[in-house]
């Protein structure tokens, strides 16, 4: 549904159906002659978007500007370019990639410092994801040394995981409000410092607290560099974005094992935490560095944010589907390393090397988005990666030894980056006034169906043996896939 006149030129809904409250848009792209490309977001409470009249928007805006709220009638616009603009001696160059949401002096700014930023997200989010599991092979000289069992000292790895999981709700609001630069580097610092005292820890409640700190501050990270990549990155380019920060994601995930157990064995446990610290120190500093100016336009408040997020359906599907994806591919990959150790009676550093194919297949497949941009739409990249991962758990039980098993878990990695940064890329554009929260509540749903994925499996690990766990996860996935595939808008 388009309206056209004078310079500029109007359609409804420029990215997925529109909707009458927050996420209300009204778009258009840059065509050659240099039109400009309109995206406006309603302030919550609005009942529509007023039809456009000319002489509203002042004829000198450049892409990325921002027009005065009472220009709009309440209601505030940016001028944004998706593809390129004419200049005057006829070639063509970037457009900012400027979003409501975003923040002024990020996603207006050069693309070497958003190369630079992303480059520290990326930094940040691998050293978030190794530390999730980089101590669980350290669990027992832990305990020995604070004079308590294994499982006591476990409760320390818990005290971790339930902060990082709630918390994230906390940090989506806020960095709509504050900026993602902003509230990163500061949750970092707590991070850093979380990890570096703990090997000062004399007793297990003062270990508890401080890994309850740490991963308090860890909820940060991934979902605001999420959001970045939103304000940042023109949608046609954004999932390969997304794909590089999932590579270094599971890359790190994967490698903990192996980095703990590999240093557990050379240095003690406090020499790992503080060894630690000091490179997240380092990261912080870097994350100091870079640009962080509070939005354009300020986040909403947090209960109108996500009562604007959780009444779109396609959100509600969105992260139903995520939450389906936690349980099989997040709840059965944690056993992994368990079946190779069983199976194959393999130790901690062969273990961490094939898991890490997994990393590096979501790497690798972050290096083709491009051409696999202009081949595979949306429904088929997720029914493609959820093949993949399907494929890849059932492929592991007729192997017979386990040099064959790098092969499953690359593929395995091409397909989570192909499905998750698929579901990822969508959910940055659910409400961009609101980005930041609308993808903590998607991280959120992953933790929550990862956690009941992990309690299941773990069960019918248990009860039934790793065979029926890696044939329920292939079966489970490829329903998944086919949901997934079936109801994707297009």
């Amino acid at each position: 549904m388009a309206r056209g006149g004078g310079p500029f030129q109007f359609s409804l809904g420029c990215c997925y159906a529109p909707t009458r409250r927050i996420d209300d848009q009204i778009g258009t792209e840059w065509p050659a002659s240099g039109r400009a490309h309109l995206t406006m977001s309603s302030v919550p409470g609005s009942a529509r978007v007023p039809s456009p009249r000319r002489g509203r928007i002042p004829l000198s805006a450049e892409p990325g500007d921002c027009v005065a709220p009472e220009r709009l009638s309440n209601r505030s616009a940016c001028l944004t370019s998706k593809t390129s603009r004419t200049s005057a001696g006829g070639s063509e160059r970037p457009a900012p990639a400027t979003s409501c949401g975003g923040e002024a002096g990020e996603t207006g700014a050069g693309g070497g410092s958003v190369r630079i930023t992303l480059f520290a997200f990326s930094g940040a989010s691998f050293l978030v994801s190794l530390d999730r599991a980089i101590f669980a092979p350290l669990l027992p000289a832990l305990a020995r040394d604070l004079g308590t069992t294994v499982g006591g000292a476990g409760l320390a790895v818990t005290a971790y995981v339930l902060p990082y999981g709630l918390c994230q709700l906390f940090y989506g609001p806020l960095g709509d409000r504050l900026g993602r630069i902003a509230v990163v580097r500061w949750c970092f610092v707590v991070f850093a410092l979380g990890t570096g005292l703990s090997a000062l820890a004399t007793n297990l409640p003062a270990l508890i607290l401080l890994r309850a700190a740490t991963g308090a501050a860890a909820a940060a990270v991934i979902p605001l560099a999420l959001a970045f990549i939103g304000d940042a990155v023109p949608y046609e380019r954004r999932q390969g974005s997304i794909a590089t920060l999932m590579g270094t994601t599971s890359l790190g995930g994967a490698l903990s094992t192996a980095v703990g157990g590999l240093l557990g064995a050379l240095i003690s446990w406090r020499a790992v935490f503080g060894l630690y610290g000091v490179i997240s120190l380092v990261t912080a500093a870097l994350l100091f560095r870079l640009p962080a100016a509070r939005p354009v336009v300020p986040g909403v408040a947090s209960g109108q944010a996500y009562g604007a997020v959780l009444r779109l359906r396609r959100a509600q599907l969105l992260y139903l589907l995520v939450a389906l994806e936690g349980a099989v591919v997040l709840g059965a990959f944690t056993y992994l390393g368990a079946y190779f150790e069983e199976t194959y009676g393999l130790g901690y550093l062969a273990i961490g090397l094939i898991l890490a194919c997994y990393g590096g297949g979501t790497l690798l497949a972050s290096r083709l988005f491009t051409r696999l941009g202009s081949r595979l739409g949306e429904a088929d990249r997720v029914l493609v990666g959820g093949i993949l991962l399907a494929g890849g758990y059932l492929a592991l039980l007729p192997l017979q030894v386990w040099q064959l098993a790098p092969l499953p878990l690359l593929g395995m990695g091409i397909g989570f980056a192909l499905f998750h940064s698929t579901l990822q890329t969508r959910a940055t554009e659910l409400v961009p006034t609101a980005r930041g929260t609308a993808v903590a509540v998607f991280a959120f749903a992953l933790f929550v169906g990862g956690s009941i994925g992990t309690a299941g499996f773990g069960w019918l690990a248990t009860a039934h043996g790793y065979d029926p766990l890696l044939l329920v996860a292939g079966l489970g996935m490829l329903g998944v896939a086919g949901l997934a595939r079936g109801s994707w808008s297009r």
